[in-house]
């Protein structure tokens, strides 16, 4: 066990002091029992360098006596826990140590009893004193925490174009002083792992995140802020030439790890702006991003204006699109399957350097194709291949979107699993499940896997079962838990969104504005009220 608190002990009698040492098995109580000290000189010069948290000292000693040394540890070092030890029962010594702030007065011979007794109270209080700054920390900290989200929230108006919002004084920092910036978006595409990292703190993270990316820049003239409506995207506004732009790339990326943060996007915009104009510049930025290359990998994008369609590869071709149609029309599923991921290339789109547009467009026109062809389906399984598909592009993971691209071909083949009696329970754990884990990166493919039934017959089923696909049942899920949440005020909107399982607040208010009828701030306002 690791020693979690340090023992001085100081006598001028050997014996004294080795009585000590070998009266109790320190290392049991998580004790470090220092080397003795013989006097109270001794004692005040290793103080310093060895840190004792418990000082157990003779009263009588030589050249420092140990009330004496009891007065200077209570003034110097009021930390440190005291026991006094003495020969002689005198009230005038036993007064003068709790005079000096000791916690207890032992008589010689001192009792293991009586010891393990003194020792028991030190430790109490010393655990009592931790407890309390722990608290006085984590305060401490939510309130950083919250300082730094407001701070984040001025500036993510100001990219939102809401410079004056009634009734709220605006802090953002004059423009005059943040003139000729340029601009860095750094976008963090698997959120999952963030918040793996961060227990689902969005404020600690945002905070930390900022943190490190401010001593990576090491400019005083620089903002940097998290974009509360996109928690895994930080905009870094300064003043650098493109060279240092790059540079400044290259550490952020090198900071990172893509096995430790997953995979980022860093968007250079080089043209000197005003802070006024940082909303069309992130317009612009967000433009370049879908220029990525697809894939699990750290990408650097320089921002060359507002990219048109037209610039790009168009993957899903009207060839790819006639030879999935005839095949979906033969019924036949295993040709559809070598024209989506061998004749177009899905399944190399990563090797092929494809960029997230490309692989956008293609996923897209594909399943469309898929569910038109599919007359029997309901569209509603569709749409919870589609959200699967989304988090695959949004986390740039190509296993999803084609397990997810061949779980549409077996949805419109009707394939199923022969009817069984445990179906029903199944479908019942997957729903209890789902109950416990909403907050998590949840799709049809994902649960159909992990409890082993075929997806199609799994969205079935739990349709005909509760009447609402298993897509729906999640959203409804995260947004009771996003209502409760909103109880307590304290409770920022954006991180509510987070919580609930939303990386961008725009969609879950979006989503919730369509399953409620109002935005969030409207529903919060309406029931404070």
């Amino acid at each position: 066990m690791k020693a979690k608190y340090r023992v001085l002990a100081a006598d001028d009698e050997l014996w004294s002091r080795e009585n000590i040492r070998c009266m109790l098995p320190w290392e049991d109580y998580s004790i470090e029992f220092l080397e003795p000290a013989c006097d109270g000189e001794e004692v005040l010069e290793r103080i310093p360098k060895e840190k004792p948290d418990i000082l157990i000292t003779d009263i009588n000693m030589p050249f420092l006596s140990g009330l004496e040394l009891l007065d200077r540890v209570k003034e110097e070092y009021p930390d440190i826990i005291t026991l006094a030890v003495s020969g002689y029962d005198d009230f005038q010594k036993v007064k003068g140590v709790f005079m000096s702030g000791g916690i207890d007065y032992l008589l010689k011979p001192v009792s293991r009893e009586q010891l393990v007794d003194s020792l028991s109270k030190a430790l109490k209080t010393l655990e009592e004193r931790e407890a309390e700054k722990a608290v006085k920390e984590d305060s401490r900290l939510r309130e950083t925490y919250v300082s730094s989200f407001l701070e984040d929230d001025e500036f993510s108006s100001l990219l939102n174009g809401k410079l004056f919002r009634p009734g709220k004084d605006f802090h953002v920092p004059s423009t005059k002083v943040f003139s000729e910036m340029s601009t860095i978006l750094v976008k963090f595409h698997d959120v999952e792992i963030l918040k793996q990292s961060y227990e689902k703190d969005v404020l600690r993270m945002s905070y930390s995140l900022k943190e490190k990316l401010r001593k990576i820049v090491g400019n005083e003239r620089t903002i940097v802020f998290n974009y509360t409506d996109k928690v895994n995207e930080f905009v870094i506004e300064l003043n650098a030439t493109p060279t240092r732009l790059h540079f400044i790339a290259d550490r952020i990326l090198e900071a990172f790890p893509v096995e430790e943060q997953g995979p980022i996007t860093i968007v250079l915009h080089d043209k000197a702006t005003s802070l006024d104009d940082i909303a069309a510049v992130y317009r612009e930025m967000i433009a370049n991003l879908v220029t990525r290359p697809f894939g699990r990998e750290h990408s650097t994008v320089v921002c060359t204006g507002s990219r048109k369609a037209s610039a790009f590869n168009d993957r899903y071709t009207s060839c790819i699109e006639s030879l999935l149609v005839d095949s979906l029309g033969k019924g036949d599923i295993g040709r559809a399957k070598t024209v989506l991921m061998e004749t177009a290339g899905l399944d190399k789109c990563d090797e092929q350097k494809w960029s997230l547009f490309e692989v956008t467009q293609f996923t897209t026109g594909a399943l469309n194709t898929i569910a038109d062809s599919d007359k029997n389906s309901d569209e509603r399984t569709y749409e919870e291949v589609q959200d699967a598909i989304n988090y695959g592009l949004r986390s740039l993971n190509k296993e999803i979107i084609t397990d997810n691209m061949e779980l549409a071909l077996s949805i419109a083949q009707g394939e199923s699993a022969n009817e069984n009696n445990s179906i029903s329970s199944q479908v019942e754990n997957i729903r209890d499940y789902i109950e416990t884990h909403y907050m998590e990166h949840l799709s049809l493919s994902g649960l159909a896997e992990q409890f082993f039934v075929e997806p199609s017959y799994l969205s079935r089923k739990f349709s005909q079962k509760y009447n609402e696909t298993i897509t729906t049942y999640i959203t409804r899920c995260r947004m009771d838990r996003a209502k409760k949440l909103m109880e307590d005020e304290k409770n920022k909107l954006e991180a509510i969104s987070f919580e609930v399982g939303y990386d961008d607040y725009n969609y879950f208010s979006r989503v919730f504005r369509r399953l409620e009828g109002i935005s969030p701030s409207e529903y919060r306002k309406k029931n404070m009220q």
